[in-house]
């Protein structure tokens, strides 16, 4: 209340102040309902089991990484050098995955089936690549003999492989046959020895000594004196008509 004197507010009207307002209260926290802890706890095992389920699985990929198994080729049966593979020398193994171990895949099974056993293979054992190759051609008791052949020791059309030739020791200088071969005698005359072969393959021509490699394959009994022969360069092949 101002009061005034003489038209002048008195000094206790001038320090007068007004009450502050009260201060608002802070909300009242929220009641949480049994419901809603409920659905919270709900939440919370849902969240768990979830968590569980992914540890796991990450756990199981992990072992199936580590311990993955694959399918390859393993020797059924003992196979010889040189012997060409059939369905009956193969089985299948299932086995864990080495990056240290090369084994052939099953699925390769039909590709291997008619190649040669380049090593002996031992039943039992993985079957890899450095095992096996190509059939060659080669036959039991068979060898690969090389001639160094010049111009006019073989037929000047060339020849092939597969073609069946004649080897004949030809008179070296002193009009003997090359190496420790004698010469034979028909009704016909004199004639040098002579060996059946096989061209196995024809090798290019080196220019500058002239010559020609033609492997051969002869029989085991032959390997040796055809080595011989083609030591001393006394000799000549004679192609033979296919199918003698």
């Amino acid at each position: 209340m101002t009061t005034r004197v003489n038209g002048m507010a008195s000094p206790a009207a001038e320090h007068y102040q007004a009450p502050a307002p009260e201060a608002a209260l802070p909300p009242a926290p929220p009641v949480r309902t049994a419901a809603a802890r409920r659905r919270a706890s709900r939440k919370s095992l849902v969240l768990s089991v979830l968590v569980v389920l992914l540890g796991g699985l990450l756990a199981f990929s992990a072992g199936q990484m580590l311990t993955a198994r694959t399918e390859v080729l393993a020797v059924a049966r003992d196979v010889q050098v040189g012997s060409t593979i059939t369905a009956e020398d193969l089985t299948v193994a299932n086995v864990t995955s080495d990056p240290n171990l090369s084994p052939i895949p099953a699925s390769q099974r039909s590709q291997i089936v008619g190649m040669v056993a380049q090593v002996p293979l031992t039943r039992g054992e993985l079957l890899t690549g450095a095992q096996v190759g190509p059939d060659s051609g080669f036959t039991a008791g068979e060898m690969l003999v090389a001639l160094p052949l010049k111009e006019g020791q073989f037929p000047v059309g060339g020849l092939n492989p597969s073609q069946q030739v004649l080897i004949v020791a030809t008179p070296g200088s002193a009009g003997s046959t090359g190496g420790s071969g004698t010469p034979s005698a028909d009704s016909d005359g004199p004639r040098g020895e002579q060996i059946d072969a096989t061209v196995a393959e024809v090798g290019p021509l080196n220019q500058a000594t002239q010559v020609t490699v033609i492997d051969v394959r002869v029989s085991a009994d032959d390997g040796v004196r055809v080595a011989e022969l083609a030591s001393t360069g006394n000799v000549a092949l004679i192609l033979l008509p296919a199918g003698r």
